[in-house]
Formats: structure tokens, C-alpha cells, sequence
């Protein structure tokens, strides 16, 4: 009962975090000063944080180590390329069009991780093609 609750915690939290992504990566595109307001640059945070413990949560019901299990692992490098492309859309790219380009290729980091979950395999959205 307790591993449902938070699969339906984290599936609830990566909605709201890549929608708030999202958001955040349009205000960039289209200099909304909301961009950099305090909810903005709080909420993220907050959600982030849930979502970490609800995946933690899953791991020691489950008793698996992320590492062993294929699309586990493949989750988890593919979250590191996202925060990292993240920051750069956001924060760090030098140019709007280095901003632009990584905010894309976050959002494609985001769906992989997202097709990964639902297909439980490394492949993603090519799971399911002959071959």
C-alpha cells in the first residue's frame, strides 16, 4: 500500500516538475520576468525534493539497487543530462540560442525518462519496435 502512495507521489511530482520546466523554459524564451521571481526559483526545489524522496521511498521497498536493474540505471543517467541541459537553459548558457537549444534537449532528457518509466526498459520509446 505504502509503495503505491508514493509511486502515485512521484508520478505526481514529475508532472509538476517538468510542467514547471516547461514554464520556466518558455518565461526564458520569452524574457517574462516571472522567470526570476521567488516561487520560480523556490518551488522547483520543493518538488524536486519530493520527487528524490518518493524515488528513494520505491527503492528501499523494492530493496533494488538502481544500478542493477537496466532501466533504473538508464533513468538516472538520463536525469543527470537533464538537470545538467536544465541549468544550462536557465542559468548558465551564454547565449539565447545555447539557452534555447539546451531547454529542447532537456525537455527530450524528460520525455525519455518518462517513456523509460512506463516501458521499464533502457530503450524508451523504441521498446516496443521489431528488431
Amino acid at each position: 500500500m505504502l509503495y503505491e502512495w508514493l509511486k502515485l507521489l512521484h508520478a505526481g511530482s514529475a508532472l509538476l516538475s517538468i510542467s514547471g520546466f516547461a514554464l520556466r523554459g518558455y518565461w526564458m524564451i520569452v524574457e517574462n520576468p516571472r522567470l526570476r521571481s521567488r516561487p520560480a526559483r523556490i518551488l522547483p526545489h520543493m518538488l524536486d525534493t519530493l520527487l528524490l524522496v518518493s524515488a528513494i521511498g520505491m527503492l528501499v521497498i523494492m530493496r533494488a539497487n538502481p544500478f542493477a536493474v537496466a532501466w533504473l540505471g538508464a533513468k538516472i543517467l538520463a536525469l543527470l543530462c537533464y538537470i545538467a541541459l536544465g541549468m544550462v537553459a536557465l542559468r548558465f548558457g551564454k547565449t539565447r540560442r545555447v539557452r534555447v537549444g539546451a531547454f529542447a534537449m532537456a525537455l527530450l532528457s524528460a520525455a525519455y525518462i518518462v517513456t523509460v518509466a512506463f516501458t521499464k526498459s533502457p530503450l524508451g520509446p523504441m521498446a516496443g519496435w521489431p528488431g
